[in-house]
């Protein structure tokens, strides 16, 4: 064995040693070549490469894939994004060789549909999902016209002509509103047809919205959504619910934004809300201010929505215009007036005139209040046709600004009434400017005009003409006058009544009566308006005594404040059946509309007041009501009074009043009575119909003489105990039933009591230096001494009040007593200085009457004291009704009033104060 081996190793040495000698005798040996290659495969769908290595003589590979990534594997796998990469692979072997084999791969992986989609990207997946019938197709435009001339690709949608068949897109983004709330597209169709596009699949409420298209061909179209969410499937609809089967394309799906959307519209016709920008409104609407479209600056009230606006800038010229060339007629055949919305923060009348018509030009005038955006309704007389119209911001005026109109439309307003008659004669005076009046009229300071009424749309004043008046600004009282034929008689008319629209409430209305020739013969009756930019009808009661002494009526209006207010008035006409005299009409006695003139209103164990009627309508339009208010905490005799200056006549015994009660059943006892006497007489009457006016009728006996007062007692029950009930019950006027004679004086001496003739105030001229024999009430103002203004001496009182409002007062209490009595005239005397700022303010002076049972009657002085910037004095008299308490003496306050109203100022000093009876 060990032989064998021993062979073997020679052997090999042999054969070794062969080689080498070969060896020596060549200059190399020839190696394996390396050589690198790769080939690949690719899943278009998810971006994976799965290459196969083909190299030759290699040990070792390196992969390059292109992405800052590698792989030493012989057959990698290599999931790409999409993009292109060059591949590299370098191979090696043991001997150290080695080669490189590089390539270049593109990706791209299909992607979902998503906005815009245009069919025209091969990496997109455009493909919908159908339903209900319908199929997709993607294909070449078949006709480059209309919308879409375009040589692309389109998609084809083709209905089967099932209900509600379609297409929808599982979107590869959202489709996010809030950065545009428009879908438009292109879509071609040779029918008219609905189109429905629906968004789905979101994080609000699926929103759908319907298009038209007309049939003619590729048309585009729009879809506003109203939502701001954002949705993952689009759904569209061709036909809807209908069974419309055919071949259509759509193509061009974008979002926009809604403002970007164009209005059809070219024509400038009615409705305009300036919000279509198909519309050259700089050539459609010129005129001689400066006009623009633009986005609204004054988003609030009643245009708070962000929109298209008109601007109109005026120069400050007067007749400043824009005049709108209309494309289409406006036709007043069927409707008869305008609206629109016109801003303003100025209170200025708007013209709105309209020509180039089937007649002549009509136009209208409202009056804007300047509280910002109003809507101002024009209306017209007319069935014409017109191609033009024109508005006037200021029309004659001379107002620069800048002032915003939108929306504007025909509508149908309410027709104003023709006047029927009209008399200027002192008989039976009634101007309702049928006519034009303006020859009649003499002007004091204040313009007057004969205009169309520019507020007929309401229940008080319809008529079509009116009286328009302007303050010139020049004095406090500037004045319109109207001389008469004859002397007024107030045994034939019980006053004046007229229908006044004024700019604001709380403005004084005065009515003056003068004896032409002689002014100092006159008396004022005044109230004031209780409305705002409306129409509200006021009555100036005037007595019989007042008859045949005056022949010219002044109208102040807003009578101290110095201001260029501009005013109208209708209807101002004489009114009733008198006071005196005889005949078998009824006449009213008490309708409070004359501030309780020659009445003194008082309560007991019930609330009262003078106020504006709250419930206007039926048999009772009038301004004005007493309310009475009471609780089931009021004694049964709870009730109001009122005391007659000149009496009642004792022989009347039938009376009526009209009542508003806010329960029933109730009842109400009405009595009449000598003042102080507390011995009334009177009668009961149910109402059983709640908040409703109706009048009452109560018949009276045993009337006592000297009776001069009414007692209204509401809710009296069984007249025992409390008030059954918890209510309001308001009173209007109060009516004497007469079937003929009687006397309207009440009676009673004058005499009685003795006078003294001397000043029953103590300390009226403040010399004491403190405040002995007066009460200062502050009341919201301030009530004091003052030794910097005086008028003798060196003391005076000083009362001051603003527009925060308040009514300080001095008050002396109870004085006269024992000497004062029934029948008595009392004079009120006193200096006054200072200055009035309205509107709002007042200065009153009252005198109350002190009886054992509290208050026998209370006066409030009128006219008026009126502070100047120098001394005047003030005097005012008073008869005590004959049978009034006045045991305890009298009581006189005087006061200065402002409401909380801006501007309203008091500022006074009192001196030399005096009352004395006679």
């Amino acid at each position: 064995m060990k032989n064998l081996i021993n062979h073997i190793k020679k052997f090999m040495l042999l054969v070794l040693s062969i080689a080498l000698f070969t060896g020596c005798e060549d200059d190399e040996t020839i190696l394996p070549k390396v050589e690198a290659n790769f080939t690949y495969t690719v899943n278009i769908n998810t971006g994976t490469v799965t290459f196969l290595n083909v190299s030759e003589n290699g040990n070792t590979y390196h992969w390059d894939f292109g992405d800052e990534t590698g792989s030493t594997l012989i057959n990698p796998v290599k999931v790409y994004a999409n993009g292109t990469y060059n591949v590299t692979l370098t191979v090696n072997n043991v001997s150290g060789a080695s080669d490189t084999f590089e390539d270049t791969i593109t990706i791209l992986i299909p992607e979902d549909a998503a906005f815009p989609i245009n069919f025209d990207d091969g990496n997109v997946n455009y493909m919908p999902t159908t339903f209900n019938g319908a199929s997709f197709d993607i294909v070449e435009n078949p006709d480059l016209t209309g919308d879409n001339a375009n040589a692309s690709m389109v998609g084809a949608i083709t209905n089967s002509g099932a209900a509600y068949e379609g297409i929808f897109f599982n979107l590869g983004v959202n489709l996010d509103l809030s950065q545009g709330n428009t879908v438009k597209l292109n879509v071609w169709s040779d029918t008219a047809v609905d189109l429905l596009a629906k968004l789905e699949e979101g994080n609000a409420e699926n929103t759908e919205v319907s298009a038209s298209h007309t049939g003619t061909g590729w048309e585009t179209l729009y879809f506003t959504f109203n939502s701001v969410g954002s949705y993952g499937v689009l759904t569209l609809f061709i036909d809807g619910p209908g069974t419309t089967s055919g071949t259509f394309y759509i193509d061009n799906l974008e979002q926009i934004d809604e403002a970007d959307v164009p209005c059809p519209q070219t024509a400038l016709e009615f409705p305009i809300d300036f919000e279509c920008n198909g519309i050259d409104y700089a050539t459609k609407i010129v005129g001689n201010v400066s006009f623009t479209v633009l986005e609204n600056p004054q988003l609030s009230g009643i245009n708070s929505e962000a929109g298209m606006v008109g601007q109109i800038t005026n120069s400050g010229e007067a007749w400043e215009n824009a005049f709108f060339n209309l494309d289409a007629a406006v036709d007043f055949s069927e409707q008869n007036a305008v609206k629109l919305k016109l801003y303003s923060t100025q209170a200025l009348p708007i013209k709105l005139k309209f020509e180039d018509g089937t007649e002549a030009p009509i136009e209208a005038d409202v009056n804007h209040t300047g509280s910002g955006w109003e809507e101002l309704t024009f209306v017209y007389n007319s069935t014409a046709s017109y191609n033009d119209m024109v508005i006037f911001v200021d029309g004659p005026g001379t107002a620069a600004g800048t002032f915003y109109i939108d929306d504007i439309e025909q509508t149908t307003g309410a027709v104003c009434e023709a006047e029927t008659m009209q008399s200027l004669t002192a008989a039976d005076f009634n101007l309702t400017f049928m006519a034009d009046p303006t020859s009649n009229i003499f002007e004091d300071g204040a313009d007057f005009e004969w205009v169309d009424n520019p507020d007929f749309d309401n229940d008080v004043n319809m008529s079509c003409k009116v009286g328009k008046i302007t303050k010139l600004g020049n004095n406090p009282w500037d004045n319109n006058q109207i001389d008469l034929d004859a002397k007024l008689d107030f045994n034939a008319h019980s006053g004046f009544k007229m229908k006044v629209w004024s700019p604001k409430a709380n403005s004084e209305v005065r009515i003056k009566l003068e004896e032409i020739g002689n002014p100092g013969n006159n008396v004022e009756k005044f109230t004031t308006t209780t409305v705002t930019s409306g129409w509200e009808e006021l009555t100036f009661d005037f007595d019989a005594a007042d008859s045949n002494k005056f022949d010219k009526v002044v109208l102040f209006l807003d009578l101290n404040a110095n201001n260029t207010d501009t005013y109208y008035i209708d209807d101002f006409m004489l009114y009733g059946t008198g006071t005196g005299g005889s005949g078998s009409n009824d006449a009213v006695i008490l309708d409070f509309e004359n501030n309780l003139a020659g009445v003194t209103a008082t309560e007991f164990s019930t609330g009262g007041a003078l106020i504006a009627n709250p419930v206007s309508g039926g048999i009772n339009t009038s301004a004005n009501v007493y309310e009475a208010a009471y609780t089931t905490g009021n004694d049964w005799w709870g009730g109001i009074g009122f005391v007659f200056d000149s009496g009642l006549d004792q022989a009347n015994t039938v009376y009526k009043a009209k009542f508003y009660s806010t329960v029933a059943p109730t009842n109400v006892l009405f009595q009449v009575e000598v003042d102080g006497t507390n011995a009334p007489v009177g009668n009961v009457q149910e109402i059983t119909t709640a908040n409703e006016w109706v009048e009452l009728t109560f018949t009276l006996a045993n009337i006592p003489a000297g009776v001069n007062r009414v007692l209204i007692r509401p809710d009296v029950g069984n007249q025992t105990g409390m008030k059954p009930n918890t209510g309001t019950l308001y009173i209007d006027d109060i009516t004497v039933v007469s079937d003929g004679g009687g006397s309207t004086g009440g009676g009673g001496s004058t005499g009685g009591g003795g006078s003294t003739g001397s000043n029953l105030i103590t300390n009226g001229d403040f010399e004491t230096g403190t405040d002995a024999g007066w009460a200062i009430f502050q009341n919201g103002g301030s009530a004091a001494l003052d030794n910097t203004v005086n008028n003798g001496g060196s003391w005076s009182g000083k009362l001051v009040v603003g527009d925060t409002g308040g009514n300080p007062a001095f008050k002396q209490e109870r004085i006269g007593t024992g000497n004062v009595t029934a029948g008595q005239t009392v004079t009120v005397s006193f200096d006054v200085i200072g200055t009035v700022s309205q509107p709002g303010a007042v200065v009153n002076v009252l005198l109350f009457g002190e009886g054992a049972g509290g208050a026998s009657f209370t006066h409030t002085f009128d006219p008026k004291p009126n502070p100047e910037a120098s001394w005047s004095t003030f005097t005012g008299t008073y008869t005590i009704p004959a049978g009034t308490d006045v045991s305890e003496g009298i009581s006189v306050l005087i006061e200065a009033v402002c409401g909380a109203v801006s501007g309203c100022g008091v500022t006074m000093n009192i001196d030399n104060v005096s009352v004395t009876v006679n």
